[in-house]
């Protein structure tokens, strides 16, 4: 839970400073690159976040999903933001972000990865597209793009299945070759999101060069909302961590080609459809792996799952106050070894009203409780996600924005 006096010592204790961009002149370019954008000022109920915001963009319509991959092979992160009413997918070149169109004309883009499959140094993309809540339309469609050479020319786009309707595509490497999996939102007969049938929503996977579908699951019923990579077993192969209404599942290919599905926890106990979690995320705290949620669906709690013995999880609810929870990220930012969580919602965006997007500090020493600090409250994130952007050693943010101005920015940890 939170503490009910919120303090503003949290910031200060990661030393909190306004930091100078990366030095040197930005190479000439048709397009000068957006300013920086000054810090909003803490309130003394929501301190700020130990971060410095960088505008890379506005104008990315029905901001989505953010990337982070090295797209040049210069070894520096560059960022790719998905508007899902945006004409273009543009990625961006750090360090000056410097926008380069990858394909134009993809309508209603919905999620992507970045994986370099053939070993080439350059990434391919896969890409879901084609965007809807009602699968008898039967619109959506998967996508690999490639570059033609230079990743700053349009990429070439390879589809490779028509579905009823699609929302998550993740790349994973397992025994060293990558496969792309794929989550719809809902199954192919659900009637919406609400789905009072508990209709079967598969859950698929694609390995190159074919890209020929083979199902994971049918096991799963209603909205599965996010799908997360992660080696969760230790046993230093990749995992697949799906959150949704039934709750978080975890799936494990087996060395005879067969896959596994154990359930982790329920999520919420409400009834269907307001049961189980939204997005899920994995970190360390006290040397022990811990996982965060957003619940329910689209929901308004921050939950951290701590495990209590082998199998059982204790749940902690830390904030109740989000507004249509769609982004979760964890990230150790002051490099203690100890993850903090971000997440951010959407509702009232639409009205101009931005929810806002912070950051979580452990306040004791058992992480039953939780300081909020405010990274963003003037953006409505649809999505955030962490790196070390300008090579310092320390693990930065970026997030979207899915309304007016449609910006991504980037979060530079300002801890000394």
């Amino acid at each position: 839970m939170i503490r009910p006096v919120l303090v503003a010592i949290g910031a200060v204790a990661f030393g909190l400073t306004a930091l100078a961009g990366q030095g040197g002149a930005p190479p000439a370019t048709s397009q000068a690159p957006a300013p920086s954008t000054p810090p909003t000022p803490a309130t003394p109920a929501e301190p700020l976040a130990p971060f410095h915001p960088h505008t890379v963009a506005t104008g990315i319509r029905g901001g989505y999903q953010v990337v982070a991959a090295d797209l040049n092979k210069d070894g520096k992160v560059d960022l790719i933001g998905l508007g899902s009413n945006n004409p273009e997918l543009v990625w961006y070149e750090n360090p000056y972000w410097t926008p380069h169109v990858i394909t134009r004309g993809v309508p209603r883009m919905v999620n992507l990865d970045a994986m370099d499959v053939d070993g080439d140094g350059i990434p391919e993309i896969a890409l879901a597209y084609g965007f809807t809540l009602n699968p008898k339309q039967g619109t959506s469609r998967l996508g690999i793009l490639k570059a033609n050479g230079d990743p700053r020319e349009p990429w070439s786009l390879k589809e490779i299945d028509a579905v009823p309707t699609s929302h998550r595509a993740r790349f994973v490497r397992i025994g060293g070759r990558p496969i792309l999996i794929h989550a719809p939102i809902i199954g192919w007969q659900a009637p919406g999101t609400a789905d009072p049938d508990h209709t079967p929503t598969p859950l698929d996977a694609y390995r190159p060069p074919e890209w020929q579908r083979e199902t994971i699951t049918e096991e799963n019923r209603g909205v599965v909302h996010d799908l997360l990579i992660r080696d969760w077993d230790g046993d230093r192969q990749d995992d697949l961590l799906t959150a949704g209404y039934q709750g978080v599942y975890v799936y494990a290919l087996t060395k005879s080609g067969t896959w596994t599905r154990t359930e982790i926890v329920k999520g919420d106990s409400a009834e269907w459809p307001r049961s189980g979690s939204s997005e899920v995320a994995v970190g360390t705290f006290n040397k022990q792996r811990f996982f965060a949620t957003n619940e329910p669906f689209h929901g308004n709690q921050v939950v951290v799952y701590q495990e209590a013995a082998k199998g059982a999880w204790s749940r902690t609810v830390i904030d109740a106050r989000m507004s249509n929870s769609h982004a979760l990220v964890l990230i150790d930012a002051d490099g203690d070894g100890n993850a903090e969580i971000v997440a951010g919602g959407t509702r009232g965006a639409a009205r101009g009203v931005k929810p806002g997007v912070f950051f979580y500090k452990a306040a004791d020493a058992t992480g039953q409780m939780w300081d909020r600090l405010s990274l963003d409250p003037a953006i409505a994130a649809n999505g955030c996600v962490t790196a070390d952007f300008n090579g310092d050693k320390k693990m930065d943010l970026a997030c979207i924005d899915n309304s007016d101005p449609w910006a991504l920015r980037w979060y530079e940890n300002a801890r000394k």
